[in-house]
């Protein structure tokens, strides 16, 4: 039951009732089948949204292959390495330490300076390691929120500037491992001679052995051990005269 206003007149007896229960339940009928028709389309578009990551900042893989094609264009692209210490990886590990906070990955820090960056950086690199790959991340840690535009203008110039970078970390690890032998060399010179010394003998207690007397002789010994022995070998009186020469000087030793 209902009111019907197009058969209601002022000072009616009462607003007329008419009956449409049928044409309401039809009208509820149709409401139900579209409520049911939108959670379909909205369950849809929820499991599309999950299957599929959304690219809001445009980095999808296939423009991560045409990055790769034009930066394969530059003669020395096969040199560019991937591995550390003075590889791809390296020159990131070095620009990272020049980060706010070190210790964030590049999508992180990225992530960072845009909501949503490295994360979508992440999905557009998703695969197995390669040159065009690492070649990308590099750029985006040297870059940041430019890398794509020196990706699409230049890359040539960012090939260059990742083998610039390459090279230098190569010469100063070269340095560094050049000077880590020097040192170590002057080092190990240093503990041979220090050794040497320890082990060579007291020239002091070598005279006293050559004059037949134990450490802690005195003067008065020392003077009589060596007349004794310098009669033995004194050339003229058919001694040895090298015999006698040591003699003297083990002698000139101890009293000096």
């Amino acid at each position: 039951m209902g009111f019907d206003p197009r058969r209601w007149r002022p000072g009616s007896n009462g607003p007329p009732v008419t009956s449409n229960v049928e044409a309401l339940l039809a009208e509820n009928d149709s409401l139900r089948r579209e409520v049911r028709a939108l959670r379909r389309r909205l369950e849809q578009l929820q499991q599309s949204s999950r299957a599929e990551p959304r690219f809001v900042h445009g980095l999808t893989p296939h423009l991560v292959e045409r990055w790769g094609e034009a930066m394969a264009a530059h003669p020395q692209w096969q040199a560019l390495r991937i591995g550390p210490p003075a590889g791809l990886r390296g020159v990131i590990e070095e620009l990272r330490r020049g980060w706010w906070n070190p210790e964030l990955s590049l999508e992180q820090e990225l992530d960072r300076r845009s909501p949503g960056l490295g994360t979508e950086l992440a999905e557009a690199l998703r695969g197995p390691h390669s040159r065009v790959r690492w070649a990308v991340r590099a750029a985006f840690a040297l870059y940041g929120l430019r890398a794509p535009e020196w990706l699409s203008d230049a890359p040539l110039q960012v090939v260059e500037e990742l083998l610039r970078r390459e090279a230098r970390l190569g010469q100063r690890r070269h340095q560094r491992r050049g000077g880590t032998r020097t040192e170590n060399h002057t080092q190990s010179h240093h503990q041979a001679e220090a050794k040497a010394q320890a082990k060579a003998p007291d020239p002091r207690s070598v005279a006293l052995r050559q004059l037949g007397l134990e450490p802690g002789a005195s003067v008065a010994m020392i003077k009589r051990a060596y007349r004794r022995l310098a009669k033995a070998h004194h050339p003229d009186l058919g001694g040895d005269a090298e015999a006698f020469h040591r003699l003297e000087a083990a002698y000139r030793l101890l009293l000096g």
